[in-house]
């Protein structure tokens, strides 16, 4: 948004109104004017005395916030004037729209002439006209429908809100809408009844069948029909047709509109549609089109007749070429003024055979048409009716220039469409002109650049940049497709039996299957047996399941019957042979070749085909594709809402940077929020602000975990500030509320009783002599969800907030449904995949995306990246993805691109780099903001001149200012500082720590970091034992943090407890930690005082890995690192310890105190090692280790950490605890049972391991 002192010096305006408004109506005047080339309309709210500022401001603002509520509808920009800037100066307000060279209707309308020509508009007697007519119709009725499906009224459709070309390159794409100033909300859950009258001015009622009826009167001004006359009921069809000269369908059809007869006998008017409608049109056209002359399918062509054919500059005129041709066959020179023998001469040449041509140039890329006969190619040009003015059109092609062969320059990108059944009318230039003057009807009806569009029927909508980075988010899907199904693994039954119980014992050993063997080699994948051994008896998968499913193919294709299995034990028979035992509730189906899938597979299936569906949406959207190419090239400054400074209380300097400029940019804005800067408190200020500025708005806030979720919710209305949220505020929570909800609906569905129950008590209900409908009522109320189901879909396309995850059913559905929202909020954006954010990206004309790539990434990143930037795997994969027969997780997008894959090695790179771009989409936007950023800086000496797009939260809130250091200066380039009133509160004598330690001085000294240093396996005598696997865990370690937990003690008379949380990078040791605490989820009596304590928000106990604790703190953190070993190489060495993301998150959590229990010898012996070698050759990670030593370093000289030796706790030679998992032999099998699992190995809290 722009203000200055005159908003209109910066554009050349034409001094002379295209429409004047009335007096004190609220409406815009309309100017045309022009900026750097291009065309633009402008309308203009003039200040007056008569009317208050605040009241014009008002009705400004509304058409500026319709305008961006439409920009984030896919396909848009085509139907609807898109809004270029806005602004405000001393003599009004301005809204720029790039209307593509159209002007309002009305305008033209009221023109007596254009040029030498009337506009098609005033042509509409004939039957051709009309044909581009009613298909210019059915673009306003799409419009109309977009409206109507963001529950919007229009209130104001008349010619002034119809956009048209002077000389349109396609009369079948004219018409354009506008004109929301009046345009309005249906706060109501279904169409309000049309009250109307014929008079718009005397409506007290409007619905969506009024702005259909606005259309038909619209209609019948443009085609100069009686209103009165269609209005009366008694009037004769017939007679309108005859006075009007239109077809009986046409009279019809506007009287439907009108609201004067039904369309259908049970179709109310209350009811009508833009299918309904656009049906009706589709008729009109077709008979039209069969009453239309066979005498106006001619085309017509006129040629330029040179005076001087042989002068240089007309060296390759048609005159010239043709006089050549007749001096080689008959040996004569033709007269250039024998105009019929020239236009003869091109009759012959192009009867029968002729051809379009369309050729790209080398030399600009500009587009040439040709018309190709037996001896010449005759270039096409636009005919200008008068050449004062810069009107073209292509009712007739004009040709000055014709080859015998196409130039070097043409002949290169070439495409051809036969002309065999499309007659042309040769003219010369003069007759044209004649037929323009005397006789204008008779000029043909048929356009040339209608015929153009043959060529562009397999032309792709998208730009090539746009196409690339759809490819882009094809490889990374395909991949993921190829990942889901590794996960799919062959096996042969060797038998199943049914016992007592009427249970199948099933027993199942791998097989080899060509087709998973490649798919693993392709990945990096160890054969699909091994790794299958490893989950099922090792526990050492990337997932853990129990319960599989017996499938017949290994294409995630749906299954007629799905077979459970419950795996129970494993044991190698005679032959040597491994054999999983399973059992099963149900027989299993002879087929051919059987696979066993983990049970979590069917849900991968649902969001892999809701990813799909996101990216054929995403084809679409040419809005969002341009905005995610280039978001600062696209980005729209506009001026603060009045009065946001009041939601600044409370906001450290960041926030408040941040939440001016959320508000003051489109269509996208990006929020990197570090540990602890209160991420979800800014989320809560934005969205109390944006309801107390618009009490209808729509947001939807989205994250990937149901927790954060309930964590987003919980902040946004579980503080005093949701007193002041608009009390009849809809709002719907799409996550499941706790681990027994058996549905994310659960919220949606009781609001949806509360409605019905609502209902059944009204006077409407009562009163109400339809039992039938009654019954219905009822029997939604009583029945299962599934009964309720339309009704849950209209509240969520209702809903004023709607709270999801970001790749739910409940998205997929309002993106099929094509619903908007005013803003989508999207937190976790940092560890969510490009793909999974898609979804609620096009869902938003506001995109918020919130989140830190410096913490967690997706899942499987490294894995994923690893593919995508080798050239040869990714070919390989994209070759695995022409063997995926299942349409739903393919869609469309990947079809077409599968059609014609990248084959050569630059190509697929090139693919392969946008794809890692996509994959990790937050880290990509953010990181290219801060590229731009600093080159704008360093080009120009500031960022002043640039719209910024991001900006990060710079000021911590939840730890002690020590431990913020050491994250600010590893992590954050020293940017993260901690807020003032925090750090006074934590370096206050009088601040004590909610714990403390009995019988350690040391723990309970002022340091909030901690570390309790284990021996270096490598430099302790007689030490033989560090970290241990399979799946890394640490005895030592485990041993000192329960010695920790026995001492500790919650300090007594706190408002409310303290939280703890142990931690670890593997879910192992996270998970034996918890057994020794807890027995079936009960503290065990030696730790019953720790229910002096609270664990951290969101989780059942004190203990989880730290891919499980992302978002969550706690007053007090134990961390266990695990890792003691002497590994040659850094990954074997350290695994997640030199992981910087997970690092991050790891030390970030603590409040108050901070304690690490590891080797510090090992660690730092790394970081040496790391430094030495410019950091890790293996992967280039590792780096931030030595900044994290050389802190501690620090802290060590400053007095600022606590060293603790460990044997303070434990022995340091004690031997490491014994698994009672021993297992007993037999002659002929090794037991693994599900019980020892459980009891021994089975990680908790979801973490991965390494």
């Amino acid at each position: 948004m722009q203000k200055s002192e005159d908003f209109l010096q910066r554009y050349v305006v034409d001094e002379e109104y295209l429409v004047v408004a009335p007096e004190l109506s609220g409406k815009p005047n309309i100017l045309s004017a022009e900026k750097n080339g291009e065309l633009y309309i402008i309308k203009y709210w003039p200040r007056s005395p008569e009317v208050g500022d605040d009241e014009v401001e008002a009705i400004w603002l509304h058409e500026l916030r319709q305008l961006h509520r439409l920009k984030g509808y896919p396909g848009v920009e085509d139907l609807i004037a898109t809004l270029v800037e806005s602004g405000r100066d001393k003599s009004g307000f301005y809204l720029v729209l790039d209307a593509q060279g159209r002007l309002p209707l009305n305008f033209l309308m009221r023109q007596r002439t254009l040029s030498l020509r009337s506009h098609w508009v005033k042509r509409l007697k004939s039957p051709a006209s009309r044909v581009f007519f009613w298909q210019n119709i059915i673009r306003i009725a799409d419009a109309i429908e977009i409206l109507h499906g963001q529950g919007m009224l229009h209130r104001q459709l008349d010619s002034s809100s119809i956009l048209t070309s002077l000389a349109p390159h396609d009369e079948c794409k004219d018409f354009q809408l506008t004109g929301f100033e009046w345009s309005m909300r249906v706060p109501a859950l279904t169409n309000v009844s049309a009250g109307w009258s014929s008079a718009a001015n005397e409506r007290t009622v409007y619905s969506f069948a009024t702005d259909w009826a606005d259309l038909g009167r619209l209609i019948a001004e443009i085609l100069n029909v009686s209103l009165v006359g269609l209005e009366e009921l008694s009037a004769s069809f017939g007679q309108l047709a005859v006075d009007s000269e239109l077809m009986l369908i046409e009279v019809g059809f506007v009287r439907k509109l009108l609201g004067v007869v039904p369309f259908k006998a049970n179709v109310s008017q209350e009811s009508l549609d833009g299918d309904v409608i656009k049906k009706a049109l589709q008729e009109i056209i077709e008979a039209l089109k069969k009453n239309v002359s066979q005498v106006s399918t001619a085309y017509d062509f006129a040629i330029k007749v040179s005076s001087r054919p042989d002068a240089t500059r007309s060296s390759s005129s048609v005159t010239s070429r043709i006089q050549d041709i007749y001096k080689e066959k008959y040996g004569v020179t033709l007269d250039h003024a024998n105009v019929d023998e020239l236009k003869k001469f091109v009759e012959q040449d192009i009867k029968n055979t002729s051809l379009l041509v369309r050729s790209v140039s080398l030399n600009n890329s500009d587009v040439v048409y040709f018309l190709k006969g037996q001896e010449l190619f005759y270039q096409l040009g636009t005919f200008k009716p008068d050449r004062f003015s810069d009107e073209e059109s292509w009712e007739i092609a004009i040709c000055d220039r014709a080859y015998i062969e196409l130039p070097y320059a043409f002949s290169k990108n070439v495409n051809t469409v036969s002309l065999s059944s499309s007659k042309v009318r040769v003219l010369s230039i003069s007759d044209a002109y004649d037929l323009l003057r005397r006789n204008p009807e008779n000029i043909s009806k048929n356009i040339w650049s209608v015929l153009f569009q043959k060529f562009e029927v397999d032309d792709s909508p998208r730009s090539p940049s746009q196409q690339k980075l759809i490819d882009g988010f094809v490889a990374c899907h395909l991949t993921e497709i190829a990942y889901a199904r590794a996960e799919i693994f062959p096996v042969n039954i060797l038998s199943s039996k049914e016992d007592s119980d009427n249970n199948w014992r099933v027993e199942i050993y791998s097989t080899k299957y060509d087709e998973a063997e490649s798919l693993a080699a392709s990945l990096g994948l160890e054969p699909p047996a091994l790794r299958l051994e490893k989950i099922l008896t090792k526990n050492e998968g990337d997932f853990e399941a129990i319960v599989w499913s017996l499938v017949s193919s290994s294409n995630l294709g749906k299954e007629e019957e799905e077979v459970l299995l419950t795996f129970q034990e494993s044991f190698r028979s005679d032959e040597g042979q491994l054999v999983f035992v399973f059992t099963s509730k149900q027989i299993l189906p002879f087929q051919q070749f059987y696979f066993i899938a983990p049970n979590s597979l069917q849900g991968t299936v649902r969001q892999l085909s809701r990813r799909a569906k996101a990216l054929d949406t995403l084809e679409t959207h040419a809005e969002l594709l341009d905005v995610l190419i280039s978001p600062q090239k696209h980005a729209i400054s506009t001026n603060a809402p009045e009065g946001v400074e009041k939601y600044f209380a409370g906001l450290d300097d960041s926030k408040k940077e941040a939440f001016e400029r959320i508000l003051t940019t489109l269509s996208l804005y990006l929020v990197q929020g570090p540990p602890g800067v209160g991420k979800t408190y800014l989320v809560s200020s934005l969205v109390k602000h944006l309801f107390e500025q618009e009490p209808d708005s729509r947001v939807l806030l989205t994250a990937q975990s149901h927790s954060t979720v309930q964590h987003l919710f919980h902040e946004v209305f579980g503080t005093e500030s949701a007193k002041n949220f608009p009390e009849d505020l809809l709002v719907i929570r799409c996550s499941k509320q706790d681990k027994n909800d058996e549905t994310s609906l659960s919220d949606a569905d009781e609001k949806a009783k509360n409605y019905l129950r609502g209902f059944l008590n009204s006077k409407l209900f009562v009163e109400s002599s339809s039992e039938d409908v009654k019954g219905e009522v009822r029997s939604m109320l009583a029945g299962t969800i599934y009964k309720r189901h339309t009704l849950i879909n209209q509240l969520l396309r209702s809903a004023n907030i709607v709270f999801s995850t970001t790749n739910s059913e409940q998205v997929e559905r309002m993106i099929k449904d094509r619903a908007q929202f005013d803003w989508s909020i999207m937190e976790e954006t940092g560890k969510v995949t490009g793909l999974e954010l898609v979804s609620p990206l096009l869902l938003s004309h506001r995109r918020l995306m919130i989140g830190d790539h410096k913490q967690l990434p997706p899942y499987r990143t490294n894995e994923m990246k690893a593919v995508l930037t080798n050239p040869e795997k990714l070919r390989r994969m994209l070759q695995e993805g022409e063997g995926i027969f299942n349409a739903k997780i393919k869609g469309e997008a990947v079809k077409a691109f599968l059609v014609d894959p990248p084959t050569s090695d630059e190509s697929v790179r090139e693919v392969g780099r946008i794809a890692a771009q996509n994959f990790m989409l937050f880290q990509t936007l953010v990181e290219g903001e801060i590229a731009e950023a600093k080159n704008h800086k360093d080009m120009f000496g500031s960022e002043q001149g640039r719209t910024s797009i991001g900006s990060m939260l710079s000021v911590q809130h939840r730890m002690h200012p020590d431990i913020a250091n050491i994250i600010s200066d590893v992590f954050y380039e020293g940017c993260l500082k901690t807020d003032g009133k925090k750090e006074l509160y934590y370096r206050d004598s009088g601040t004590a720590p909610p714990f403390i330690f009995d019988g350690t001085d040391e723990l309970n000294g002022t340091n909030a970091l901690t570390w309790v240093d284990m021996p270096d396996v490598q430099l302790t005598k007689y030490m033989i034992k560090g970290d241990d696997t399979p799946r890394w865990h640490n005895s030592q370690e485990r041993k000192v943090v329960i010695e920790l937990l026995k001492r500790l003690r919650p300090l007594q008379g706190l408002p409310k407890k303290a939280k703890i949380a142990v931690l670890s990078p593997y879910s192992e040791q996270v998970g034996r930690i918890s057994r020794l605490i807890y027995n079936n989820d009960v503290l065990r009596g030696e730790f019953s005082h720790l229910d002096g304590f609270d664990s951290a928000d969101d989780h059942a106990d004190f203990c989880s890995t730290v891919d499980g604790f992302q978002g969550s703190e706690a007053d007090l953190v134990i961390i266990s690192l695990v890792r003691n070993n002497g590994n040659a190489t850094i990954k074997g060495a350290l695994g997640f310890l030199v992981d910087e993301r997970r690092m991050n998150v790891l030390l970030s959590r603590a409040r108050h105190k901070l304690i690490i229990i590891g080797s510090y010898e090992f660690l730092k012996s790394w970081a040496l090692k790391i430094q030495a070698r410019g950091g890790s050759r293996e992967s280039g990670e590792g780096a931030f280790l030595f900044k994290l030593i050389s802190k501690i370093e620090k802290y060590k000289d400053e007095g600022l950490i606590s060293f603790i030796p460990s044997s303070q706790f434990v022995g340091e030679n004690q031997s490491a605890e014994h698994s009672s998992r021993n297992g007993k032999s037999g002659k002929s099998r090794k037991k693994s049972h599900v019980g020892d699992l459980a009891n021994g190995v089975v990680p908790l809290n979801g973490g991965s391991s390494k």
